[in-house]
């Protein structure tokens, strides 16, 4: 099946769905939260299952990725849509890092530590023996990736201009920097800042997501503070943290190449780089542009620039993101 075809099969599900099962008033979940502002909750199976209609509202998601996701309704919560993330069993039963229990965990202690309009915070779950449950507010538009590389139908309805890709990098830089440099919990380490783990809610508004492998860094006491003397985040942690913060720039960095560049370009991260570097640096910026893009040239190049700074080979060469 195609992915216009697979596009309009889910839809006509989701509009049944809508009309038959969310808006009879007879119809309430098994779950009654008393939901609390900032704590994720804990739901059934059953609870679910009703409001993905029995998993029937899959949207379409990267093959390769370590869980599905399906479109559902959470009327006790927040009486609307919500996203509902599947964790397939490889995963759940994974003893690396980055398996089911401690997603979970960050993911929790995620949406305890940060509140930030550019972070999607998680707001239920579900653990059980096989699968874990995911649940978090509806990002509209969907993922960056499916805006940036959808196709067929997808791609006529998703279509971003220069100006909102803009819009969205500042954003998104946004969410960064407070992960990084101003959030109380922090500095929080991302580990994971892809394209696919962008949302849009249909104002463009960026939210991220994804923070199963984030590491949260230890700020080191300055022995002896000096009085009205400026301090950056490296005063604040040792060599090793600062270079795990970097790799989230250097994962922006792409971000903005996979934003800004030709939807030809090599969807391998690395090979990117290894196309895009040498003309970064030649500062032949308009060879990696859309040609049909109404573009402003002040912005491209401030954004390329950028964008050449946070993928530097030596991490110490990348930019905070206060400095980008």
């Amino acid at each position: 099946m195609t992915l216009e075809a697979h596009q309009e099969s889910d839809q006509k599900v989701l509009d049944e769905a809508s009309l038959h099962n969310y808006n009879n008033s007879s119809r309430r979940f098994s779950d009654q939260p008393d939901f609390v502002l900032g704590l994720p909750v804990k739901v059934s199976w059953e609870t679910v299952e009703e409001m993905t209609f029995g998993f029937r509202t899959r949207i379409l998601a990267d093959e390769k990725s370590d869980y599905s996701v399906y479109e559902g309704f959470w009327e006790p919560v927040y009486g609307s849509q919500v996203m509902v993330m599947r964790y397939n069993t490889t995963a759940c039963t994974s003893t690396s890092p980055g398996n089911s229990r401690g997603v979970l965990e960050a993911e929790k202690k995620a949406a305890l530590s940060m509140h930030h309009k550019n972070i999607l915070s998680l707001a239920g779950y579900c653990n059980c023996d096989n699968t874990m449950i995911l649940i978090f507010p509806s990002a509209k538009r969907g993922s960056l990736e499916t805006n940036i590389y959808g196709t067929g139908s997808v791609a006529k309805h998703l279509i971003l201009t220069f100006q909102d890709r803009l819009q969205i990098a500042i954003e998104i830089a946004r969410g960064v920097r407070y992960m990084h440099e101003e959030c109380p919990q922090g500095p929080i380490v991302h580990g994971e800042l892809l394209i696919s783990n962008i949302f849009l809610q249909r104002d463009l508004r960026p939210l991220i997501s994804g923070f199963g492998k984030a590491t949260w860094l230890h700020l080191k006491q300055l022995s002896k503070p000096i009085p009205n003397q400026k301090f950056s985040l490296r005063d604040y942690i040792d060599l090793e943290s600062c270079a795990r913060l970097k790799s989230d720039i250097f994962s922006y960095g792409i971000l903005l190449l996979r934003l800004f560049c030709k939807t030809s370009v090599p969807r391998d991260d690395k090979t990117l780089i290894e196309w895009a570097r040498p003309l970064l640096v030649k500062g032949a910026f308009h060879e990696l542009l859309d040609e049909k893009w109404d573009v402003d040239i002040h912005e491209m190049f401030r954004v390329m620039y950028t964008a050449s700074q946070c993928t530097e080979t030596s991490p110490d060469s990348r930019p905070c993101m206060s400095e980008a």
